[in-house]
């Protein structure tokens, strides 16, 4: 099977596990029954705006989903929160503060993962706007074991899961425009210092054959 004819299925999986809702003029779209992007919700003017939901898997609770839209003829981006008017609308009300709740972790010990570390990291998700930053991101995240240095936990992922982290650092697209992009397993200088920064380590590499 070529790389077309799997890129090809890989759609046809991805197409399988989407659903579409429409509620008004507005229209929410759901990966595997979690809420990951939105069109046409209404602003307070009653104008209407995209919507992407920020981490979709963090939390169950849809009030607590923390969602992004551009703000138009620039290239930032505000949060907020998404409303469902069931069968009628899809209403954004903007919260630039907006975050995901606390986790409750009195008695706990919270698992170390980097993709958590990396979307939450304001300085990653600035850096990965750029598709070269976000090409060599996906790269160092397939085919790498890496180390949390202060736990010793480790975190690997498939080529899938790693475009998907891209994807989502990005608040644009999903794993299939990252997937395959070549170069899996090369870890860029660059790459490397900022995931240290966040306290893991590079423990192992399989980069393509020379």
């Amino acid at each position: 099977m070529g790389v077309r004819d799997l890129l090809d299925e890989f759609r046809k999986d991805r197409e399988a596990r989407t659903r579409r809702e429409r509620h008004g003029l507005g229209e929410l779209t759901f990966f595997d029954g979690v809420p990951t992007s939105a069109t046409g919700c209404t602003l307070p003017d009653g104008s209407l705006t995209d919507a992407d939901c920020l981490m979709p898997h963090a939390v169950c609770a849809d009030a607590q989903r923390v969602w992004t839209r551009r703000l138009p003829g620039t290239p930032l981006r505000r949060r907020g929160h998404l409303t469902v008017d069931s069968g009628r609308a899809l209403v954004f009300s903007d919260e630039p503060e907006a975050d995901l709740p606390v986790a409750a972790t009195e008695g706990k010990t919270v698992k170390p993962d980097l993709e958590r570390d990396l979307c939450l990291s304001p300085r990653m998700r600035g850096f990965t706007r750029s598709e070269l930053f976000a090409v060599l991101l996906y790269d160092a995240l397939c085919n790498t074991t890496w180390r949390h240095r202060a736990t010793g936990t480790q975190w690997h992922c498939s080529w899938r899961h790693a475009g998907g982290v891209v994807a989502a650092l990005r608040c644009d697209g999903d794993y299939l425009d990252w997937y395959c992009s070549g170069g899996e397993g090369l870890v860029d200088d660059q790459i490397l210092a900022e995931i240290e920064a966040l306290g893991w380590g590079l423990l192992s590499a399989d980069p393509p054959q020379d």
